[in-house]
């Protein structure tokens, strides 16, 4: 039984790969397979390992004798090509059952998306300028895009830290479907994409920066006050609104705008944090930015039969979920512990830990379908990754080994996250999950395989 994982690493399809990215040109003690191993499933100490570290971990567990030397040239541009291949790759053949969510059934895919910056050594800064000032002259920024009700990853990019989310944001229009939903935060909010989402027949569902905003009155348009908006909801005790505004020096854009007031508590709160920030860079804040504090603004271009506003609150809030996973990627897999290294082989130790991500994130996801379809459980992705990333002997065992059969490795790691893994509930909750793991028969098994295969 042939298994997507297994399709993916097969040896001779590692070789291949190796050999059109012309990291292999001719018999070698390092091949595809080997590099591939040694990077990959060697992310947890990348950071702190020297080469002779890891010429005695291939002398040790491959039986290659290489030196230092030799390795230091193996991480060359044909090794970052090999691996950035070998990602995408992946990324090219994910095949995640779907999660559905009430009222949207429209929709073919919500996309979300968001970047997680991290510094390097300095004398990467001709390649990978960072922001100035006080901290490190060279950082890097990783791009990450996915389907929230499947975790397909639709991009997953290596850049310049300059290279800013609104320029991305257009750059990846490309990636936008016909009845996509495109979630995004203020960062990418830039207009000319989101006239390409339209273009794209999609729709989108952002947050609202300070661009000004007009309605249309008699054949006219006014600039939206928002400071008579506010006292009007505070006075009728009206949480929620919504209206149809134009955006654009031209007003050529018409969007449905959503407004949610905050309690004071809250306003207050933000306009102090805005006040502390401001202080540190040395400006004043506005009058309209402390006005349009006390609202949650979200725009979107999809129809009210299509997206009702309570919904589609609801959607925005679950891109906290984005927040969570760069928080594993740098508490677990410990994405920015880089050392001073060549630029090839840093570019090869990111791609090694974003190839390693994209595997335990499609087992946390597959694991957390089982359990919310079957059983009504969620799993910690959090727990899941810890388990994960610690259990680098048995993934490279089950992915480029062979040597465990994958349905076996999903049915122990499905069993041991009914058991460890299940996002508990917040303090003060009634939480008594169910034990399910033991019940677990044969017939069962075989269905987790058909499904593994489908």
């Amino acid at each position: 039984m042939q298994c997507q994982f297994e399709n993916h690493f097969q040896a001779d399809e590692i070789e291949q790969l190796a050999h059109d990215k012309q990291f292999v040109q001719r018999k070698s003690k390092l091949n595809g397979k080997t590099f591939l191993s040694l990077i990959v499933f060697n992310v947890n100490s990348l950071h702190k390992e020297s080469l002779n570290d890891l010429t005695v971990d291939l002398a040790q567990n491959y039986k290659v004798d290489i030196t230092k030397q030799g390795l230091h040239d193996r991480f060359n541009a044909c090794a970052v090509s090999f691996l950035t291949a070998a990602l995408e790759n992946l990324l090219n053949k994910q095949l995640l059952g779907k999660i559905s969510f009430p009222n949207c059934v429209e929709f073919k895919r919500f996309l979300i998306k968001d970047s997680v910056c991290f510094q390097i050594d300095n004398s990467h800064a001709e390649y990978y300028p960072g922001s100035g000032g006080s901290g490190s002259k060279a950082s890097v920024r990783i791009q990450l895009e996915y389907d929230l009700l499947n975790g397909t990853i639709v991009d997953l990019s290596l850049n310049a830290f300059n290279d800013q989310d609104a320029r991305n944001s257009i750059a990846t229009l490309e990636l936008v479907e016909s009845g996509d939903l495109i979630v995004r935060d203020l960062a990418y909010m830039h207009l000319d994409a989101l006239h390409g989402i339209i273009d794209k027949c999609a729709h989108f569902l952002c947050r609202l920066n300070s661009a000004k905003v007009y309605q249309i009155q008699n054949g006219e348009f006014f600039e939206v006050d928002f400071a008579a908006t506010i006292k009007f909801m505070r006075e009728n005790q009206i949480n929620q609104i919504e209206k149809i505004v134009a955006l654009g020096e031209n007003k050529e854009l018409q969007v449905r705008l959503f407004l949610f007031l905050m309690p004071t508590a809250v306003h207050n709160q933000r306009i102090r944090k805005a006040q502390i920030n401001a202080k540190k860079k040395g400006y004043q804040l506005s009058k309209i930015f402390k006005i349009r504090a006390a609202l949650n603004l979200f725009i979107t271009s999809a129809p009210a039969e299509l997206l009702k506003i309570d919904v589609a609150y609801k959607i925005y809030s679950l891109r906290w979920q984005i927040e969570l996973t760069f928080k594993i990627w740098k508490s677990i897999c410990k994405i920015d512990k880089v050392k001073k290294v060549k630029k090839e082989r840093l570019e090869c130790y990111i791609f090694a830990k974003l190839l390693i991500i994209v595997l335990c994130w499609r087992i946390a996801w597959f694991t957390n379908r089982l359990l919310k379809e079957y059983f009504g459980k969620n799993l910690s992705f959090f727990k899941a990754f810890k388990t994960l990333m610690h259990d680098m002997y048995r993934l490279e065992r089950m992915i480029v080994a062979g040597a465990i059969p994958t349905v076996d490795y999903y049915l122990e790691f499905l069993k041991l996250s009914s058991k460890k893994h299940l996002l508990e509930k917040k303090k003060g909750q009634s939480f008594s999950p169910e034990v399910f793991a033991s019940s677990l028969t044969f017939g069962e098994s075989e269905i987790l395989a058909t499904m593994l295969d489908s």
